[in-house]
């Protein structure tokens, strides 16, 4: 997996986003890499970066039809920006099982709604625990700066979003419970000046650095 962190500094008015740079894929079988060319962090508008965990192959897929909406609907706002990563997480997920699931089978969502009195109550309850419990294996943190204020959201499996702002950090993937607990143990506060916080965020990734799949190059962004 990885680490990606995200802090509020200054009362909320900056952020600082942290990520090492173990990328992870999943096709044709799972493999994990230290590649500084691929990011991690990634840009979305002037004043919003998405982080990626997990499978970076998914991830780009969600990332592309987010920041395609994002563009054509000229969004700003963080919020909107986080409702159309959960909304394109979904679809992505959705049309995964649509692929695996359905279409050997010869169907597709529609027909499998109209037919589904009719099929095989096994067969039904295969497909409807697939909706149910597949995993994406990715996760997300968007951050970003409105004209208020600086916001930090997580869009996670099966494309769930939280609104971090109140606790004012987060952070995911395998290295994420360390990371956390070394801020919580740092004594974190998002009134903590941007020098204070980018220092607690670089020993919180250095301790993140113990969990499997958790890369030793880090990369860092101040918004």
């Amino acid at each position: 997996m990885t680490v990606c962190i995200a802090a509020l500094c200054d009362n909320g008015n900056g952020c600082i986003l942290t990520s090492d740079q173990m990328i992870t894929a999943h096709f044709p079988i799972g493999y994990e890499f230290e590649n500084q060319e691929i990011d991690k962090i990634v840009k979305i508008t002037d004043n919003a970066w998405v982080l990626i965990a997990g499978d970076v192959l998914f991830a780009n897929e969600i990332i592309k039809i987010t920041k395609q909406r994002v563009n054509i609907e000229n969004i700003q706002s963080t919020q909107r920006i986080a409702d159309i990563l959960r909304e394109s997480y979904q679809l992505v997920r959705k049309l995964r099982i649509i692929r695996n699931e359905l279409e050997p089978r010869g169907l597709d969502l529609n027909s499998y709604l109209t037919l589904q009195q009719k099929l095989f109550p096994s067969l039904v309850q295969i497909i409807d625990q697939a909706f149910i419990k597949y995993n994406a294996g990715v996760e997300f943190i968007l951050a970003g700066k409105d004209d208020s204020a600086c916001h930090i959201y997580t869009v996670i499996n099966p494309g769930d979003m939280i609104c971090h702002d109140p606790i004012g950090f987060v952070a995911i993937g395998s290295g994420g419970p360390h990371a956390l607990y070394s801020l919580i143990e740092a004594d974190y506060k998002k009134s903590l000046s941007k020098e204070a916080v980018k220092d607690f965020i670089e020993k919180a990734k250095k301790r993140s650095e113990v969990a499997p799949g958790v890369g030793n190059i880090t990369k860092t962004i101040e918004i």
